[in-house]
């Protein structure tokens, strides 16, 4: 258990510290006297910002970072960054340890580069971000969905979830609305990531108000039927095929809605986990006392009973992660993951070992990597599913 997490938390570290270990610019030069944090400024601004100083300027313009004749300079123990390519240098696929020529020593690529001259090391620790991200952002759209299906299924069951006539139809009306709301007014500088929220927030909003107005002849919704197939139809759905599907038609420009996409495949393990734990929650004394004192039922389920059902995520979250981030490597390795990631994830690099099979530095640290933080993943969600049912037992 102890290796695993230790191994999690350096590639935390690494995805944290990026931009000092492995980074193109110096973190500290001096020019004409006056110094400079180029390595330390990128991290907060674009590169296209100029820098206000002609030499500054004249060296982001010609890509001279590394030649220029600074009076000091400190760059990062991985002097490149992932994924730059520099045309001035020559393509080639450079072994571990050799230099660009026209370079110094201190320039050295200590695991190689790929085909386009991309370094590799710095490409590792570029990859530990995106593996992060990928498992953060993946697994937070899994759980909320997750987490909502599985309580309504849960919870309410087939025949607890009362719907007014008049509020059907309302909703039914307020349908096409909410979705040209969230899909297609144009909202300047909103990520489509968060569109689908919007739309689910503004489909709560029509539920709760017409839920207010009087229906004498409500009818019972079947949720837990209904959600359950779901779930069957989304674990009977290749997703990786899906997702290529996905990637072709978003053109590899937009890696974030991928790995949104990836989150939403991937939701019904939280949802059964939550669901099961639901079905004993609420029939429990405590849920049918707090029912006894007139509390609403929405109160009696996030207050009381959805918290003690949130165990089991854990355990869904961590099998979850290595499952997405095997899903965004292979969508790289087959060519079909986000351009902007080219040479600086780790899918992305053993991508070039199909042009080149004999340049093991392309696959063998990468692959490790992959291999090591999926199986850290799911050792430590085994260890919590099983002192889980210690703790039930």
């Amino acid at each position: 258990m102890r290796p695993a997490l230790y191994f999690l938390v350096f590639v935390f570290l690494l995805a944290l510290f990026r931009d000092l270990l492995a980074n193109g610019k110096p973190l500290y030069c001096r020019i004409e006297g006056e110094n400079w944090y180029p390595g330390l400024r990128s991290m907060l601004n674009s590169d296209d910002i100029p820098y206000g100083h002609p030499v500054l300027d004249s060296i982001r313009l010609h890509d001279l970072w590394k030649s220029y004749p600074y009076e000091k300079s400190i760059f990062a123990p991985i002097p490149y960054s992932p994924g730059e390519w520099s045309g001035r240098m020559p393509v080639s696929l450079l072994k571990p340890g050799e230099i660009h020529t026209g370079l110094k020593p201190r320039f050295r690529h200590w695991l190689g580069t790929d085909d386009t001259g991309r370094d590799v090391a710095a490409a590792l620790v570029g990859g530990a971000r995106i593996a992060v991200a990928t498992a953060a952002l993946a697994m937070g759209v899994a759980c909320f969905i997750g987490i909502v299906l599985g309580a309504v299924a849960g919870f309410w069951g087939d025949k607890r979830l009362r719907i007014g006539r008049i509020q059907t139809l309302l909703s039914l009306l307020f349908l096409p609305l909410a979705w040209f709301w969230a899909f297609q007014a144009p909202w300047n500088g909103l990520a489509w990531i968060f569109r689908p929220m919007l739309f689910l927030l503004f489909m709560a909003v029509v539920l709760f108000v017409t839920g207010k107005i009087p229906d004498k002849k409500p009818w019972y919704f079947p949720a837990d039927l209904l959600i359950m197939r779901l779930a069957e139809v989304f674990n009977a759905t290749p997703k990786l095929i899906l997702l290529i599907v996905l990637a072709a038609m978003l053109g590899g420009q937009s890696f974030w809605l991928l790995i949104a996409c990836i989150g939403a495949l991937s939701w019904t393990g939280i949802a059964v986990f939550v669901r099961a734990d639901l079905l004993r929650i609420r029939e429990m004394d405590y849920v049918t006392a707090a029912r006894a004192q007139g509390m609403s039922e929405l109160r009696i389920l996030f207050r009381h009973a959805l918290p003690n059902a949130l165990r089991p995520v854990a355990v869904a979250f961590a099998l979850g992660a290595g499952a997405a981030i095997s899903l965004e490597a292979s969508l790289a390795f087959l060519g079909m993951g986000s351009l902007e990631l080219r040479g600086a994830s780790w899918g992305s690099l053993i991508e070039n070992i199909r042009t080149h099979p004999r340049a093991w530095w392309l696959v063998l640290p990468p692959g490790l990597f992959i291999g090591f933080t999926i199986l850290a993943l799911n050792t430590l969600g085994g260890y919590w599913a099983d002192r889980r049912n210690r703790n039930n037992t």
